[in-house]
């Protein structure tokens, strides 16, 4: 189980620096004028969390029952999708006209997040084959 959490943590580490680094650089450079409802940290901070709650989980899961690794994946995903709209509720019912710039801000990260769990589920069960 160690070498999974290893494994997990020398790829995400430097796959969500990266991803924030970069987006902050877009926002610094291109988007100035725009101000967004929530921080770049905190969009940043709440992925980097669910993801890495996620992938503890799906690696406990796989090994007392690997044969439910899927599933809980799932799951997990769908809970993902409900904890994302609870905390995206205070930019929905903002009476602001110009949400498109703080949605893009959101689940761009979010499908980034998303696909990196993807692939680390595959790699997990395929059991970190190079």
């Amino acid at each position: 189980m160690n070498s999974d959490i290893s494994n997990f943590l020398k790829r995400f580490i430097p796959f969500s620096i990266f991803l924030f680094l970069i987006h902050f650089f877009i926002v610094l450079k291109f988007l100035k004028s725009v101000t967004f409802f929530y921080s770049i940290y905190a969009i940043y901070l709440f992925h980097s969390i669910i993801t890495a709650l996620i992938c503890f989980i799906i690696i406990y899961i796989n090994k007392i029952a690997s044969d439910k690794t899927g599933f809980a994946f799932m799951a997990l995903s769908i809970l993902k999708m409900l904890a994302a709209i609870l905390f995206l509720i205070p930019l929905i019912q903002l009476d602001k006209e110009q949400k498109l710039a703080d949605i893009a801000a959101f689940f761009i990260p979010y499908f980034a997040f998303l696909f990196f769990e993807l692939t680390f589920i595959i790699r997990l069960l395929n059991g970190f084959k190079k």
